[in-house]
C-alpha cells in the first residue's frame, strides 16, 4: 500500500479542501493510504476526519501566496518580508512533517505550498502540484518567475485545473489538466426546490439569485450588490442571497478594529454593506455567512452569479450545472472554460454591475430559456465535471509516478 501525504494550506471551508474531499472519497483504500496535513486548525480538519481520514495539524509550516486570489501587495505588501522570513523555517518544519509520515507521494493542494514541495524535493519523495489557483503577475514579475521555476523544477506531476491555470505555467510535458469534480450524490438536481426555500425562509414567488463565496474582493461581491437596484427595477420581487464567509468589519478588541480601519483592511467590507445598506433595510438581500448545505442552497435557487474580477476556476458554476441552474458570471478566466455563452449561461464583462444586471434580468424575464441553460449545463456537468471520472484521472498520475 502506498502513503500518500496531502498538505492542505488552510483551515477554513471553500473549494480547495472541498474539490480534495471529493477526491478522497473516490481513492481506493486498499491501495492507497491518505494523510491531510492541513498548516492550520479550523472546520476543514473536522471535515476530513468525519471522512475517516487522519488529519494532523502542522502549526509550523506557512504557505506562501503569490495568486490571482491572494498576493503580498497592495495593502498587503507589508506581509511579504514576514512570509518572506518564514520560507525557511517552513521547509525544515515540512521536512521534520515528511520524515514522521514517511509517504510515498506528496500531493499539495494549492498553488501556495513552495515551502512544502522544497522539504519533499529535499527529501526526495515525488511531488504532485496541485495547481488551483492561477499564478498573480505582480509588479515586476520576480516572483512570478521565481514560482513558475519552482513549480516546474520539484513536481513530478503537475495538476492544473482548468486550461487557464495551465497557461500561467511554464510549458511542460509533466502538465494534465483535470477540471475539478462535482459529486452528484451529494448535489442532487431532484431536491426539493420548495422544501429548499422554505429552511431558508424563501418563498415560492420570489425570484432567488445567489453567489457564493461570501464578501470578498476577486469574487466581486461589490458589483453583486450594486447590480441588484437596477434588477429590482425589471424584476420586483427578486431576492439576492450572498453564501459564503460575512463582511469582517471591525475587532471585537479596540486596538485591532482601529487597526484595520487604519491600514484600510476592512475597506471592501465596508464598501459592500454601504451598497447593501438600503437593499437589506428592505429585505431584498441577504448574507447568509458561511454555510454547509450547499446542495438545498442551490435547489432553492433559480440563477446562479459568479462575479469574479480576477481569472480563476469557479466551482459555484460547476456545483450550479450539477443542479440543473443557469448561470451569470465573467468573461475571463475559468467562467470561459466553464460556461458556454448563450447555452449553458451567458458572461459579462468583469467589474460592470450594468451589465451583470442585464444579463440577471434578461434569464430572470425568460423563464423557458433559463430551464434550458440549466440543462444544457447539466449535461455539460456530466460530461466534464463528473467526480467519479475525474478521479480516476487523477489516480492515473499516481500510476505514472509510480511506474517510474
Amino acid at each position: 500500500m502506498r502513503r500518500i501525504l496531502y498538505l492542505h494550506h488552510g483551515g477554513g471551508l471553500g473549494g480547495a479542501p472541498l474539490s480534495l474531499l471529493y477526491l478522497l472519497t473516490q481513492i481506493d483504500r486498499a491501495q492507497y493510504e491518505p494523510v491531510v496535513l492541513t498548516l492550520k486548525p479550523g472546520p476543514v480538519v473536522d471535515l476530513y476526519r468525519a471522512a475517516g481520514i487522519e488529519t494532523p495539524v502542522a502549526l509550523g509550516i506557512t504557505d506562501f501566496s503569490h495568486t490571482e486570489l491572494e498576493w503580498y501587495g497592495g495593502a498587503e505588501l507589508w506581509r511579504l518580508p514576514i512570509q518572506t522570513a518564514r520560507f525557511l523555517p517552513s521547509v525544515i518544519a515540512a521536512r521534520r512533517c515528511i520524515r514522521q509520515f514517511k509517504p510515498d507521494l506528496v500531493h499539495l493542494n494549492s498553488s501556495t505550498l513552495s515551502a512544502a514541495a522544497r522539504a519533499a524535493r529535499r527529501e526526495n519523495i515525488p511531488i504532485v502540484w496541485h495547481i488551483r489557483e492561477p499564478i498573480a503577475d505582480g509588479y515586476f514579475g520576480f516572483r512570478r518567475e521565481w514560482l513558475k521555476r519552482h513549480i516546474e523544477h520539484d513536481a513530478a506531476r503537475i495538476i492544473a485545473i482548468s486550461e487557464y491555470d495551465a497557461s500561467r505555467l511554464r510549458p511542460s510535458p509533466n502538465i494534465r489538466v483535470i477540471h475539478n469534480f462535482v459529486d452528484f450524490n451529494t448535489f442532487d438536481r431532484d431536491i426539493s426546490s420548495g422544501e429548499a426555500r422554505r429552511k431558508l425562509n424563501l418563498t415560492p414567488a420570489q425570484n432567488v439569485v445567489t453567489m457564493l463565496g461570501g464578501v470578498a474582493r476577486p469574487k466581486g461581491t461589490l458589483i453583486f450588490v450594486k447590480a441588484l437596484a437596477r434588477v429590482r427595477q425589471a424584476v420586483p420581487n427578486v431576492k439576492f442571497m450572498v453564501v459564503g464567509p460575512p463582511p469582517a468589519i471591525g475587532d471585537s478588541s479596540r486596538l485591532k478594529s482601529l487597526a484595520k480601519f487604519l491600514l484600510r483592511a476592512d475597506a471592501y467590507d465596508r464598501a459592500v454593506m454601504g451598497a447593501a445598506a438600503k437593499s437589506i433595510a428592505g429585505g431584498y438581500v441577504r448574507f447568509t455567512g458561511i454555510r454547509s448545505d450547499m446542495p438545498q442552497v442551490l435547489a432553492a435557487t433559480d440563477l446562479l452569479v459568479f462575479p469574479s474580477v480576477v481569472p480563476h476556476f469557479a466551482r459555484p458554476i460547476i456545483e450550479a450545472g450539477a443542479m440543473a441552474k443557469p448561470v451569470v458570471a465573467s468573461r475571463l478566466g475559468g467562467p470561459l472554460e466553464l460556461v458556454q455563452d448563450g447555452v449553458t449561461g451567458l458572461l459579462v464583462p468583469p467589474d460592470d454591475p450594468v451589465a451583470l444586471a442585464e444579463a440577471i434580468i434578461a434569464i430572470l424575464k425568460d423563464p423557458a430559456r433559463a430551464n434550458a441553460m440549466g440543462e444544457a449545463g447539466y449535461a455539460q456537468a456530466r460530461e466534464k465535471f463528473d467526480a467519479v471520472t475525474n478521479a480516476r484521472r487523477t489516480f492515473a498520475v499516481y500510476d505514472e509516478i509510480f511506474a517510474r
